[in-house]
């Protein structure tokens, strides 16, 4: 079937550099375990209404929906793709907005993001192959979400070949950067756009500055920080790639993708995951290449790093940070980590930090998909009442959990 190309090759990407992971220290020094604990709790599972393999989701972080799609490939018929809303509180589905069945997954809808004020962002991928395979997408919308129906649809300039890459989920403004691949002179380009919500307006493609050193292996990840209008893009900079290499952070006017600075990061490797709380202008990533987990003043990127630790080690690969969340309400962080170095007993993790970068309590019992999903980890929390969720355990499920 016809996925997003990008995801694909990120989790192939993401699959040989955990082979050859390293440990990290053991409980780095400092680290008063009487401190911290395994707090939290799982809560209810949420189950796609036809068993397919969730594809996309995200949820309100300031009141009660979620939003997900998923595709069902049957043995002997029809694919299968919903488009299907649910209870934060309860993990039921709520309704099902959406069903198709089509003889192949030419078309297929993956959502991207819940963003501005409960605007559910659905790319419905299409791909034609009258003159080889090209992608030409639209974008379904829910403005809102609460409303259980679809909206409107929007289509961005430039957009036949383009394969989405992140759509931020901004919920404090209306501003939103989306990264995409397009293919130019049969090499994998990059480009930024810029969407406001509120308006459904798009801007024009903006060709990133270093694109011929992109591939769709490398996601490009984004964040914005709303009380500033300023999108963070993260990449890696150099034409030969190195290990041993940081991200490099561009910040960009979220309204117009005007260039305003750049700074260097910490740790190695791309950004595994981004996020940025608002209220204090604090940046939190992970990095693919070591067991980092970085936080940075963005005014001046200025920041520190600080390791994951070891508590037991379960001897698999992928223990670094993967995807991020902010809690602005409690300024807090929270870190997926696909295979746990806080159990005995193996499964993933989500770690809490604060913005200082003290760890405050880690999550155990996850699940999250196996290394060789096309769908890479991804975790939302509504800060007001303490809930998030996170992949698994197995595809069509999202877990919840309190922290």
């Amino acid at each position: 079937m016809e996925r997003s190309l990008a995801l694909a090759a990120l989790a192939a990407l993401l699959s040989s550099c955990g082979a050859g992971a390293s440990v990290a220290p053991t409980v780095p020094r400092g680290t008063d375990l009487r401190t911290v604990t395994n707090g939290g709790t799982l809560g209810p599972v949420v189950t796609a209404a036809f068993g397919g393999e969730i594809f996309g989701w995200d949820i309100d972080q300031n009141g009660t929906d979620g939003l997900l799609t998923e595709t069902l490939l049957t043995s002997s018929g029809p694919v299968v793709n919903g488009i299907e809303t649910f209870d934060e509180t309860t993990g039921k589905i709520t309704k099902v907005v959406r069903k198709s069945e089509r003889a192949n997954a030419d078309v297929e809808p993956v959502a991207m993001a819940i963003a501005g004020s409960d605007v559910g962002i659905i790319d419905v991928e299409h791909v034609s192959f009258a003159k080889g395979v090209v992608r030409h997408d639209h974008f379904d919308l829910m403005k809102p979400v609460s409303r259980n129906r679809i909206s409107g649809k929007s289509v961005p300039s430039q957009d036949r070949g383009m394969v989405p890459s992140l759509v931020t989920n901004n919920q404090a403004s209306a501003s939103q950067v989306m990264t995409v691949f397009y293919a130019h002179r049969g090499l994998d380009q990059v480009g930024l756009y810029t969407y406001n919500t509120t308006k459904d307006a798009w801007g024009n493609r903006i060709d990133f500055p270093k694109r011929d050193l992109f591939s769709l292996a490398e996601p490009i990840y984004a964040a914005v920080d709303a009380k500033t209008n300023e999108a963070v893009i993260g990449y890696l900079g150099r034409e030969r790639y190195s290990p041993k290499e940081p991200a490099t952070y561009d910040i960009l006017d979220a309204s117009t993708g005007t260039h305003l600075r750049t700074f260097t990061g910490l740790g190695y490797g791309l950004p595994n995951g981004m996020a940025i709380d608002p209220t204090t202008d604090m940046m939190c990533t992970t990095t693919q290449n070591d067991m980092d987990v970085e936080f940075y003043h963005l005014a001046t990127g200025k920041g520190k790093a600080v390791k994951i630790p070891v508590y037991f080690f379960n001897g698999g690969g992928l223990t670094n940070g993967a995807a991020v969340a902010a809690d602005p309400v409690h300024h807090l962080f929270l870190v997926a980590q696909r295979n746990s170095t806080f159990s005995s007993q193996g499964g993933s993790t989500v770690i809490v930090y604060d913005e200082r970068g003290k760890l405050v309590e880690y999550i155990n019992g996850f699940n999250f998909l196996n290394l060789f999903s096309v769908v890479v980890p991804h975790i939302a929390v509504n800060p007001a009442t303490r809930l998030g969720y996170a992949n698994g355990p197995n595809d069509d499920n999202l877990q919840e959990f309190s922290y």
